[in-house]
């Protein structure tokens, strides 16, 4: 599946961006500029992350690139969800978002879920939060309450859905667990809070770590991504591995441009996530495997990694073994979940023509 970011979004974000920071920081060569720079900043230059050149220019990278490129990674947990109808049913829902920045992740819940929302967002960055309400505004007439301020100590008001996006990273790893007992304290037992993170490896491992300390503590149940119930998440075990998500995305047409320039996000949604709940529904079956890699077609066989209660193993398919039961596995992508009536061996689940597959997209 392809995840969309609709043309109406970019022009809501973009003519918000324009009333804030004004022409000359969106013009293209000086918005390249800022987005490559943000870009060297959140990966291999992070001891600059909030120390950018110019805060006008990064500000317009944000909001003009970023926040419009990553909107619909909100899309996928959403669409679990509601897929599992684990959606809280007040009208309007109540959402938190912190450390919200240009609103990118309650653009994309607009988007998704249309107009019937209220929303705080809380950031230090007043100019971020403005940009935030306007853009809100235009593209679907939501409600927006904006609060500047550290999250770390903002109070929080009750909410049926709270976001966390790209935000873990950016705070010292002792303030992650707390932030996030606070967020599942604002929400009922049918609400729901969904933190995403960058794709990086040392982000995406802190992120499993905050997965396995939440089990541990018995704060909530992890929805999503993962179908495996229990800790410790068995991609710590190898100080090479993490799971990220990796999606099909058609941008919108100013930033499919600028995408093409800088060669950032021009090839799919990358980030890491949870959704955790207090209300233990599962996303998936007892058993059942999460793809958690590409998949691979070396001669004679379909390989890909799947995660589980069982733990984290590659699935095989031998070519030979092809058979109207699981062919199913074929069309299988990461994120996908399998239900695989095979018990895994010690080093893989081995699929042989008798083994029956089903293919569940949990998002779509």
């Amino acid at each position: 599946m392809t995840w969309v970011v609709p043309a109406e979004l970019e022009d809501a974000v973009l003519a918000a961006t324009r009333e804030v920071v004004g022409d000359a920081a969106l013009a293209t060569a000086a918005l390249t500029r800022a987005i490559v720079d943000r870009s060297h900043r959140y990966t291999s230059e992070r001891d600059r992350l909030s120390a950018p050149a110019d805060r006008t220019a990064d500000l317009a990278a944000r909001a003009a690139f970023f926040t419009i490129a990553d909107a619909m990674k909100i899309a996928i947990p959403i669409g679990e969800l509601r897929g599992r109808g684990a959606l809280p049913a007040r009208s309007p829902l109540r959402v938190l978002d912190l450390g919200a920045g240009c609103g990118s992740l309650s653009l994309g819940l607009a988007t998704v879920l249309g107009s019937a929302l209220t929303v705080t967002a809380i950031d230090r960055d007043a100019g971020a939060l403005s940009i935030a309400k306007r853009a809100l505004a235009r593209l679907a007439g939501v409600a927006i309450a904006t609060r500047t301020g550290d999250v770390t100590a903002a109070d929080f008001p009750a909410a049926d859905l709270v976001l966390v996006g790209t935000l873990l990273n950016e705070l010292p790893a002792t303030a992650r667990l707390p932030l996030v007992e606070r967020a599942l304290a604002a929400i009922p037992d049918d609400g729901a809070v969904i933190i995403i993170e960058p794709a990086l490896r040392d982000t995406t491992r802190a992120l499993h770590e905050l997965r396995d300390a939440i089990l541990d503590k018995q704060l909530a149940h992890v929805f999503a991504p993962c179908t495996r119930r229990g800790a410790p998440c068995p991609a710590l075990a190898d100080p090479d591995d993490w799971c990220h998500e990796d999606r099909d995305v058609r941008l919108p047409p100013r930033t499919a441009e600028l995408a093409r320039l800088t060669h950032l996000r021009d090839d799919g949604l990358k980030f890491s996530y949870l959704v955790l709940r207090k209300d233990p529904q599962p996303l998936a079956p007892a058993g059942a495997w999460r793809v958690v890699s590409a998949t691979h077609a070396p001669k004679g066989k379909l390989e890909m990694v799947g995660c589980s209660d069982a733990g984290r193993m590659p699935i095989r398919l031998l070519r030979r073994h092809r058979a109207d039961g699981n062919r199913v596995i074929e069309r299988a992508r990461r994120g996908d979940v399998l239900v695989i009536d095979r018990a895994p061996g010690a080093e893989r689940v081995e699929i042989d023509a008798e083994t029956r597959v089903e293919r569940i997209e949990p998002a779509r």
